[in-house]
C-alpha cells in the first residue's frame, strides 16, 4: 500500500480519539506520576528513535527530528495538517499512533529495524505527551 493510504488511515485514527491498548494501560501503573524528559523519555528516544529521527540529517527519515521540540512539534512532511507530537494532546500526536500500530508499514520503530518499544516505554511517552511533552 502507498504512503498516502497510510497517512489517510492515520488521520482517521487520530480523529477517533485515543484508545490505549490494554498492555499500555497496565504498564501505566509501573511508571512515575511525573515524567521527566531527560531521565525517562530521552533514553527511550535515543535507543529506539534517534537513529532515524535524530540530529544526523544524513540518516534522518521522513524529515522528522524527535531530538528537538521544534522538530517534534512541526507539521509532518507528508501530512502538513498532522504533527508527530502535540503537547497535551495524545489523540493528535501521530507518534503515539505509530507506536501502538499493529500494521508493519505504520509501526514505529519499523519491524525491519529490529527495535521495539515495550508497553512501559509506550506508556512513558504517552504520559509525557499528556503532561505537555516538555523538552529539557
Amino acid at each position: 500500500m502507498n504512503k498516502l493510504y497510510y497517512f489517510a488511515l492515520l488521520i482517521v485514527l487520530i480523529g477517533c480519539g485515543v484508545e490505549k491498548p490494554e498492555a499500555v494501560v497496565q504498564a501505566e501503573g509501573d511508571i512515575p506520576e511525573y515524567i521527566d524528559f531527560n531521565y525517562d523519555v530521552k533514553p527511550i528516544l535515543s535507543d529506539k528513535c534517534f537513529a532515524c529521527h535524530g540530529p544526523d540529517q544524513k540518516k534522518q527519515k521522513a524529515g522528522l527530528r524527535l531530538d528537538t521540540e521544534e522538530g517534534a512539534y512541526a507539521a509532518l512532511k507528508d501530512a502538513k495538517s498532522e504533527h508527530a507530537i502535540v503537547p497535551k494532546k495524545l489523540s493528535k500526536s501521530a507518534v503515539y499512533f505509530r507506536m501502538i500500530s499493529d500494521d508493519p508499514e505504520m509501526k514505529m520503530p519499523p519491524p525491519e529495524s529490529n527495535l521495539s518499544l515495550t508497553s512501559k516505554e509506550i506508556a512513558i511517552i504517552a504520559r509525557w505527551i499528556e503532561q505537555g511533552a516538555v523538552y529539557k
